[in-house]
């Protein structure tokens, strides 16, 4: 009686191998058929969730081959009539990643040693040869649902495979000859299709890969830099890692473009100020400043440093030295007015009975000053909140004490 059990558990096993394969057969001969294609992945979504067809190589082989055929069929279509209404630019978009999914899928299987220990791929020609082929339609179509919208994971997994195919080992020589700039380029596009689907983590990955591969926009260097400081602030567990991160970020940026973009320079200070290394971040101002004398921003900055350190005297030399630029830009006006505003206070309080000539200098050395710095930023943004609280704190000094 066992023995019959078992020889009828084996036989249904058997027929239900064969019924899968057949299910792979039929979803095969659909292939590039467009009015047949719902039909065909529901065959071969039944065989990829059902073993042994689960663990074939031919599988995800006839998997991809179904979207790479109705892509192929579509593009035709609009090649003839680019109004076609049978052609969905989204729909073929998705098509070319679910190809390139299903054939990576089937390429280490269909390399895997048979009985004999033997190597026999039956697929993978046909299989690479379908993603070079495609390559460059992978940024198209990228394109194409970035600007539909389709920001995130569709746009940016095209570019990601896009970006991704020219390292393959079996990538064509002509894969393979494409530019460094253009491939980070690929990966910038993906980094900005996740960050404007708030999927930060893959923002990062993508950025990351696009500031690897040598972009040339400091752009892609802030967005990465924004990425990890919102990632911060919704997971609090990641705050040591994303400075981190951001320090190296920083570093790299300013390495390459120096203070093009002082964004760079500020998160690397800012980065080692969080560290407590006063004197290193003084020493990088410092270099950067004697490389170029005549940026404001530099004086402010280090002499943010100074005030951080305690070093109150060389924080006011700084800041006035700062202000004496025309092109101070609004943040180091406001910071210089601040730090001029809040030291003459702290001088006033110091003064005992009737002293006018102290009380005249913190007015003419230090208010006086404060309060034309802090009309200069609020000239230049007569909408900052900053500039405006200084200035009512000043004038309330002013007219109160004289």
């Amino acid at each position: 009686m066992k023995k019959i059990l078992v020889m009828s558990l084996c036989a249904a096993a058997v027929m239900s191998a064969s019924a899968q394969k057949e299910t792979v057969d039929q979803a095969a001969k659909l292939s590039g058929k467009l009015d047949k294609i719902a039909d065909a992945r529901t065959l071969i979504g039944q065989a990829i969730a059902t073993e042994p067809t689960s663990k074939e190589a031919r599988t995800y082989y006839v998997a991809g081959k179904l979207e790479f055929d109705a892509f192929d069929n579509a593009m035709a279509k609009r090649a003839i009539n680019p109004d076609d209404p049978a052609v969905n630019l989204m729909d073929m978009g998705n098509e070319l990643i679910a190809g390139y999914n299903y054939f990576v899928q089937a390429l280490p299987l269909d390399s895997v040693p048979n009985e004999k220990g033997q190597v026999k791929p039956k697929f993978s020609k046909d299989m690479v040869g379908k993603i070079n082929g495609h390559h460059q339609d992978y940024f198209n179509f990228g394109g194409e649902m970035f600007n539909n919208k389709h920001y995130y994971p569709e746009a940016y997994n095209a570019f990601m495979i896009y970006g991704e195919i020219p390292s393959k080992s079996w990538a064509s020589k002509d894969v393979k000859a494409v530019p460094d700039s253009t491939v980070a380029l690929a990966y910038h596009y993906a980094g900005i299709g996740a960050f404007s689907g708030n999927a930060l983590p893959d923002a990062i990955k993508a950025f990351k890969k696009a500031r690897l591969a040598g972009i040339k926009d400091p752009q892609n260097y802030v967005y990465e830099i924004a990425s990890w400081q919102n990632l911060a602030l919704r997971d609090s567990t990641l705050e040591d890692q994303a400075k981190n991160e951001i320090q190296t970020i920083a570093r790299h940026g300013y390495d390459r473009f120096g203070v093009s973009n002082p964004l760079f320079i500020n998160n690397l200070v800012n980065s080692m100020l969080q560290g407590k290394k006063y004197q290193d971040a003084i020493a990088l101002v410092s270099e950067q400043i004697t490389k170029t004398p005549d940026l404001p921003f530099l004086y402010g900055l280090r002499a943010y440093v100074y005030d951080r350190a305690g070093d109150n005297d060389a924080a006011l030399a700084d800041y006035r030295k700062a202000v004496t630029y025309d092109n101070a830009d609004v943040e180091t006006l406001c910071n210089a007015a601040k730090k001029l505003y809040t030291q003459g206070s702290e001088a006033w309080n110091l003064i005992e009975g009737n002293q006018p000539e102290a009380r005249a200098n913190v007015r003419n050395n230090f208010w006086i000053p404060a309060k034309e710095i802090a009309e200069r930023a609020q000239a230049l943004d007569p909408n900052n909140h900053d500039a405006g609280y200084i200035l009512e704190n000043i004038n309330y000094a002013l007219e109160t004490y004289f």
